[in-house]
């Protein structure tokens, strides 16, 4: 399963390069994550498409979790600094031996910071929730919150920081997945 996830992400990372958006790693004492967001508008011609994304993201901390997802991002009325976001991702990992397979709902806003019209950083968050409806195998419930702050460095580039908390609830037992900071790099085409 792990040599599968790791081919995906090599793959996805040509597909996410050529695609015109970006991709990133993150650290901390106990993990590394790697993210990669696309852009479906260039896949197709049809405008409706310019705002909706493709998501991958891969954890390695104790045990892996890889999810892929698709969510929406447009500017909230006629405030072009605030942006929203609405998706769906599904998400897989283990713990022991017990699998879990669950479809959150993704909610997430994204405020730019500016200097003068030159835009130079974020303060964001999301949230992802999944219900007991929206879990399957081994899988009861999953919630996960982020508050995420970047700033743009160099031109294609930008440094990032945040915390994170991951719960992963299974039918038998609750698991904290991730409850951290962490510090990282992205890469924007």
């Amino acid at each position: 399963m792990k040599k599968l996830i790791f081919l995906t992400l090599l793959c996805a990372m040509q597909l996410f390069a050529y695609q015109r958006f970006s991709f990133g790693l993150n650290v901390n004492s106990e993990a590394v994550e790697f993210e990669a967001k696309a852009n479906v508008a260039p896949l197709t011609s049809d405008p409706v498409f310019r705002n909706f994304y493709l998501d991958m993201n891969f954890i390695n901390d104790n045990d892996t979790m890889f999810s892929l997802g698709v969510h929406v991002e447009n500017i909230f009325y006629n405030y072009p600094p605030l942006l929203f976001q609405v998706g769906l991702e599904t998400l897989f990992t283990q713990y022991q031996d017990d699998d879990f397979l669950a479809i959150p709902i993704r909610f997430g806003f994204k405020h730019k910071i500016y200097n003068g019209n030159i835009p130079i950083g974020t303060l964001g968050a999301k949230i992802l929730y999944a219900p007991s409806p929206l879990c399957f195998q081994d899988a009861d419930s999953y919630r996960e919150y982020r508050i995420e702050a970047t700033v743009q460095i160099i031109e294609n580039v930008e440094i990032y920081g945040g915390y994170r908390n991951i719960d992963t609830d299974y039918e038998l037992e609750k698991v904290n997945y991730s409850n951290s900071g962490y510090i990282g790099f992205r890469f924007i085409f």
